[in-house]
């Protein structure tokens, strides 16, 4: 039975690898034991994590490279028939398939996106790498009500806003101590944060700014918490945002 299930597996792998070609600007999901069978069978297939370098030196998928998102029209290959996965922190990671997406209508014609990614990758076994590994350490917390009152009443404090950009303009804090760096150029712009004050860091949902602090720690920094549900929670708890237009609500 697990030699069909397996022989099932590298059929589907080789007829997605070599088939895909005929599907225009669009891009095909792969699971976990399908990629597998996939990166087996044939040697030339790029695996990319679109995130950021922090997370991508922290740990990754062994042979696959980092290409940020805002860089993959000057830095994917040449060659538009090279089959290319993408791949992020799980299911909820949007960066996976948004990266396809944009692999696709550049002309790319066998585009995957693994949108399990890295969790369900290491939960299987298969191989990984790491650069330059965050501490394994426990984040604190800050509540929203906290955040709001720090910000109103506490000098010693800066809001350290790692969102993506576009979520950025979408929504926004308004306050003379936020700092915007994205998580993405964290990696190159973190000495722009002060190191004599509290810093909280805060992100769309509260998933990555944790690991935000774990780079931060490892740079040296020794009074960083995150933001507790991220700005989603900021503004479920209707505190008052910025919104893209300019107004407050």
């Amino acid at each position: 039975m697990k030699s069909l299930t397996k022989i099932v597996i590298l059929i589907t792998a080789l007829l997605l690898t070599f088939c895909a070609p005929l599907l225009a600007a669009t891009y095909q999901e792969v699971d976990t034991l399908l990629l597998k069978a996939m990166l087996d069978i044939d040697k030339n297939i790029l695996l990319v994590y679109p995130l950021s370098k922090i997370e991508y030196n922290d740990l990754h998928i062994a042979g696959s490279i980092f290409i940020p998102l805002e860089d993959l029209k000057k830095k994917l290959p040449a060659d538009r028939t090279r089959p290319i996965v993408f791949y992020c922190l799980g299911e909820k990671c949007t960066a996976s398939w948004r990266a396809a997406d944009i692999a696709a209508k550049l002309g790319y014609q066998q585009v995957y996106a693994y949108r399990a990614g890295l969790p369900a990758w290491v939960a299987a076994g298969y191989p990984t790498a790491s650069i330059e590994a965050l501490p394994k350490m426990q984040v604190k917390k800050m509540s929203t009500d906290e955040l709001q009152q720090r910000l109103q009443n506490d000098s010693n404090f800066v809001l350290l806003d790692t969102s993506l950009e576009g979520d950025s303009e979408k929504f926004r804090i308004d306050s003379p101590k936020r700092l915007y760096i994205p998580f993405e150029e964290l990696h190159d712009r973190y000495r722009e944060i002060p190191r004599d004050k509290q810093v909280a860091v805060l992100c769309l949902k509260g998933t990555r700014a944790p690991t935000a602090v774990r780079f931060l720690a490892a740079k040296g920094f020794s009074n960083v918490v995150i933001v507790e549900g991220g700005i989603e929670k900021w503004i479920r708890d209707k505190k008052p945002v910025l919104r893209g237009t300019g107004s407050k609500s």
